[in-house]
């Protein structure tokens, strides 16, 4: 992943600093005390005082190098703590949000629960749709951080799915959408990845593009992948939309924190597949590549 690729980088430009500076010093120790050795021998005018430049090179060379290794094997202690330290904030931040999305999973089906007894005797509370609808979107925004947090080690099952089922599972949470699928087709994925993409992207359509409608068409790609375009009828970015999906990129005051259409593109690329952002007709157009499952 990226962010083990970074920590490599760091581990080897610290070690390679490391072994240059001490093989440069250690070269020069030994010609500095190899040169005073010879005009030592040669002139026995001055052997006294080359002698005290031998010793002089021997124990301040000697503290040179210790004091190089020293710095060195700080530097290598620093980032692996570093390290060490980054990890177990991760795992914490992952356990909380665990244990916080348990809650709220259970909160919300007493929303829903109430909401069906409401709907039962022909009522309706508009406070309860609000709790609902934001109930919804802190569920994704608490998917995104579990995915981001557990984006170096967190393993995708890859299964063949319906594209069909995981469209209409998610397009229930979002009753103000009206979500068109043209045809089937069997993909492979992970499901609970698939349907984060997807929520993301009927959750960008519906509060950063205010539509009201999301067609999605399936189109069959190259090297057995699938495309899977999703269009929705909003007003469409304000910004270049290869801007998008840059992480804590925000467009304008009010967007988020872009960690959504960030997640979505990893996960994507974790599953072999792709993701593009443009502009459709009217609203934002995502372009997802996956690989087709084949009977």
């Amino acid at each position: 992943m990226e962010t083990e690729r970074r920590h490599r980088i760091e581990y080897g430009l610290a070690i390679l600093w490391l072994v240059f500076t001490i093989s440069l010093a250690t070269w020069w120790l030994i010609f500095g005390l190899r040169q005073a050795s010879e005009l030592r021998e040669v002139s026995q005018a001055h052997s006294e005082e080359l002698a005290e430049v031998h010793h002089m090179l021997f124990w301040e060379g000697g503290a040179l190098i210790a004091s190089l290794a020293a710095g060195g094997a700080a530097l290598l202690y620093g980032i692996r703590r570093e390290r060490k330290r980054r990890a177990a904030i991760e795992d914490f931040f992952s356990a909380f949000t665990h244990e916080l999305k348990t809650s709220l999973a259970s909160l919300r089906l007493q929303v829903e629960s109430l909401e069906e007894d409401l709907q039962e005797r022909g009522e309706s509370s508009p406070l309860l749709d609000r709790l609902l609808k934001d109930s919804v979107r802190l569920q994704l925004q608490l998917d995104n951080s579990l995915f981001y947090a557990n984006r170096r080690k967190g393993q995708l099952y890859l299964e063949t799915l319906s594209l069909k089922r995981i469209v209409e599972s998610v397009a229930l949470e979002f009753t103000d959408l009206t979500v068109r699928l043209d045809r089937d087709v069997a993909v492979i994925a992970d499901a609970r990845a698939l349907e984060s993409v997807l929520r993301n992207l009927f959750q960008n359509a519906l509060v950063h593009g205010n539509a009201d409608t999301v067609e999605i068409r399936v189109r069959d790609g190259e090297d057995g992948n699938v495309t899977i375009t999703v269009e929705d009828n909003g007003a469409g970015p304000a910004v270049d939309p290869a801007a998008l999906g840059r992480l804590f990129f925000r467009p304008t005051p009010r967007s988020g924190t872009g960690v959504g259409l960030y997640i979505s593109r990893q996960l994507l690329q974790r599953m072999s597949g792709g993701l593009v952002l443009s502009r459709g007709t009217r609203g934002l157009t995502a372009t997802l590549q996956l690989p087709e499952a084949h009977p």
